[in-house]
């Protein structure tokens, strides 16, 4: 029993921990959020900058526009009074009037060459005779005037040079239309920022040239940039600065201070020369979301910090409270109420431990297809049909047997073992045993098949994990089955060398390739009737540097299930490619060579491009090569099949099938499959009983119905002079056996076939 003084120590030392632990996280997500609001404050301060000034660069763009159709509309204007001959203002009158309906301006002026302007009814017009009509009359360019009232009305008047025309006795040098101040209003007005915006347009110096008419617009003088002189720039800038930026034709922006007004100021020049935008918009406005999304995320960011911390305490007071709870908490599987498999192995470990004289066994449970069963008949019937194997079996355990549930449907259970005559009934009893609880329990209806794999446990001091792995890999035998609903198999020492046997060669297999272990032989076909070679097989054996000679029957199964047989088909691919080069090379007319494909080629419905690309590289003509597929793969799609073998013949390669009647082939199958040659299995050959008379029948039968479908035939495994006659009897095309030879290395078939072996002469590369 734990004293109180203790208790109380570890109580203190838990909260003193925690207060630490809360004011260093404090500390630190403190410092993290400063870091990430100012970030995020330069973030935002910097795209309501680009956003002003994106405003303002609109605006001066449509500021231009409007000038320029304007400038447009007046020359029109021009080019109209030159052209008609105007000599009075009569016709002058009617002129302007057939135009007026299309243009804006309030009032069309003539300006003689001492700055007078008349209307077109010959009437003077009061104008400021100021810059822009020099320049229009003495410089000879378009220009425009200041804000001016004309008739009353405030206004702004474009003016462009004339030439050639004279009205009653008044030269005019310049053409003048007065255009409604506000109508920049609408070019100049801002929605954005909730329209609190106004623009001004400026000269060089600062000198009003429009000014907005916005009631947000603050009172400046004459000059804008003369009534900021005072103001307090926040942005490492004086107004002076700006002048000059103003006058170089810069843009910019700066955020002032002025008495009560406080705002960003945003210049942009515009295409009238010396002329500038100056765009205004309060700070207040302009910062506001921005000022709102800063303070939620300050408060987001304490929020966090404290929440943050308080369940980082709040996890370390836990921790300590049930510290010693956890320690003590009993291994119990939360769904069947048995033990956990952490629990079985120590209790396991403990009995084997302790036990010497008695035999025990490891059996390791399956359900079979039980994923199936959790999705057809839901959860809850399948954690009652665990519950049911817990109780079954449980119940019958003696007091030195334990079981614990490994995971999902997989239970492990170590028993008492005196011999497989009595192990038998016990797995039949455990199966009823189990069948009945899970019936009282109201599922009978479940379908339910069991498999038990048991390892014989020969050495007590094996780890548990290993025991159990044993026993699963029992499974992987044949197994025996009981009643059709119960099946077993015990481990055998047979299965774990064959295992270790190919996880060995597994280990050896990319190495081996790449040391050139491996080696093509090949196998002639002799025709039938004249016995001479017209063909080969290419065959691959391993020739270990540490192993000797392995056999394919070894590795080719191993490496079909673990897809090496692809790099392998196609290294022999192209081996057999480099052969027929060389023949071709030194002058020979190669043989057709036949090389295997093996299914996993087939799934890839591109694996022919593989092949074509060593073809091609090797410059070999396809017809001195054959596909050879075996009957088992043509026969699991056969649609499939037919249409890779039209590839392959597209491509003009050959196409055999393999191994004919090693398997289940129907011969109302074989008319649909377009294969060049039928190659009948050694089946047909090697017949215990070697009745002659029976094979003749059968094999005459098929060698007949391949010349209907003009098909060759390949007759494999032919090891006697009988069966070479009755061949030649049919009337089959080929004979590939050991009768005339047995595979063999390239440079051997090279004497058999050509009576020497050839040298390289050059390999296309």
């Amino acid at each position: 029993m734990i004293k109180l003084s203790k208790i109380r120590s570890e109580y203190k030392s838990t909260y003193r921990t925690a207060v630490i632990a809360f004011v260093l996280i404090c500390l630190v997500m403190s410092i993290l959020c400063m870091q990430y609001y100012n970030k995020l404050q330069n973030t935002l301060k910097e795209e309501n900058s680009g956003y002003m000034q994106e405003i303002s660069t609109q605006m001066s763009t449509n500021v231009n526009k409007n000038i320029i159709d304007n400038f447009s509309v007046l020359g029109t204007i021009g080019t109209v009074l030159q052209s008609s001959n105007v000599v009075s203002f009569s016709q002058l009158e009617t002129v302007v009037l057939e135009q007026q309906k299309y243009w804006n301006y309030q009032k069309v002026m003539l300006i003689d060459e001492n700055g007078v302007a008349f209307d077109y009814e010959g009437k003077t017009v009061s104008l400021n005779n100021d810059e822009y009509l020099q320049n229009a009359i003495v410089d000879r360019k378009p220009s425009m005037s200041s804000s001016q009232v004309i008739d009353g009305k405030d206004c702004i008047v474009f003016a462009i040079p004339l030439n050639g025309v004279v009205i009653e006795g008044n030269k005019i040098l310049a053409l003048a239309a007065s255009y409604d101040l506000s109508s920049f209003d609408k070019i100049l007005a801002m929605t954005a920022f909730e329209g609190r915006g106004y623009a001004h347009i400026v000269r060089a110096d600062g000198t009003v040239v429009i000014r907005s008419s916005s009631k947000n617009a603050s009172q400046t003088g004459y000059n804008v940039l003369n009534s900021l002189k005072n103001s307090q720039i926040k942005d490492n800038k004086t107004m002076a600065d700006v002048q000059v930026d103003i006058a170089n034709g810069k843009s910019g922006q700066i955020e002032y201070v002025l008495d009560d007004t406080h705002e960003y100021m945003t210049y942009t020049p515009l295409d009238m020369e010396e002329w500038s935008l100056l765009t205004f918009v309060p700070v207040s406005v302009v910062n506001a979301k921005s000022e709102l999304l800063l303070q939620v995320t300050l408060i987001l960011c304490g929020f966090i910090t404290l929440a943050f911390s308080l369940l980082i305490v709040f996890l370390i007071i836990s921790f300590y409270r049930n510290k010693r709870k956890l320690e003590n908490i009993a291994y119990v599987d939360i769904v069947t109420g048995g033990y956990t498999i952490q629990r079985f192995y120590e209790i396991a470990h403990e009995t084997l431990k302790k036990s010497t004289d008695i035999q025990y066994a490891l059996v390791y449970i399956n359900i079979e297809k039980f994923k199936v069963l959790n999705e057809e008949f839901g959860r809850d019937a399948c954690d009652n049909v665990l519950q049911g194997i817990e109780n079954g079996i449980g119940a019958s355990l003696n007091a030195n047997e334990c079981m614990g549930r490994l995971y999902a449907d997989n239970f492990c259970v170590l028993i008492e073992y005196k011999n497989e005559k009595l192990l038998a009934p016990r797995l039949e009893q455990w199966y009823k045993s189990c069948a009945d609880d899970i019936k009282l329990r109201g599922f009978a209806w479940l379908p339910l098949i069991m498999e038990f794999g048991v390892y014989v446990i020969d050495n007590n001091a094996m780890g548990m994990p290993y025991i159990v792995d044993r026993a699963k890999l029992a499974l992987t035998e044949t197994t025996k089955e009981l009643r059709g609903k119960l099946r077993y198999a015990i481990y055998n020492e047979d299965l774990r060398r064959h295992l270790l046997r190919e996880k060995y060669l597994e280990d050896m297999m990319e190495n081996a390739l790449d040391n050139k272990e491996f080696q093509v032989y090949l196998q002639p076909k002799f025709f039938t009737q004249s016995e001479k070679i017209g063909g080969a097989e290419a065959l691959v054996r391993w020739e270990s540097a540490l192993d000797g000679m392995i056999y394919p029957d070894e590795f080719i199964p191993m490496f079909e299930k673990n897809g090496f047989i692809i790099t392998l088909d196609l290294w022999v691919f192209e081996l057999v490619c480099k052969t027929i080069s060389k023949w071709i090379n030194a002058g020979i007319e190669p043989i057709k060579i036949s090389v295997n494909c093996s299914r996993l080629h087939l799934k890839n419905p591109d694996f022919l491009d593989r092949y074509c690309d060593l073809q091609t590289k090797y410059n070999i003509p396809p017809k001195y090569i054959e596909f050879e597929i075996t009957e088992t793969a043509v026969f699991e799609d056969v649609s499939y099949l037919t249409e890779t073998i039209k590839k392959i013949h597209s491509m003009g390669f050959g196409c055999s099938m393999d191994d004919f009647g090693s398997g289940y082939s129907s011969l109302n199958l074989i008319q649909n499959i377009p294969v060049d040659t039928l190659k009948l299995d050694k089946v047909f050959f090697h017949t215990e009983e070697k009745n002659l008379l029976r094979t003749e029948s059968i094999v005459g039968s098929v060698i007949s119905m391949s010349k209907a479908l003009s098909m060759q035939t390949v007759a494999e495994g032919v090891e006697e002079l009988a069966q070479v006659n009755m061949l030649k009897k049919l009337g089959c095309d080929y004979i590939q056996g050991y009768y005339f030879a047995k595979p063999m290395p390239i440079g051997e078939f090279e004497k058999l076939a050509y009576n020497h072996i050839i040298e390289d002469v050059g390999e296309s590369e």
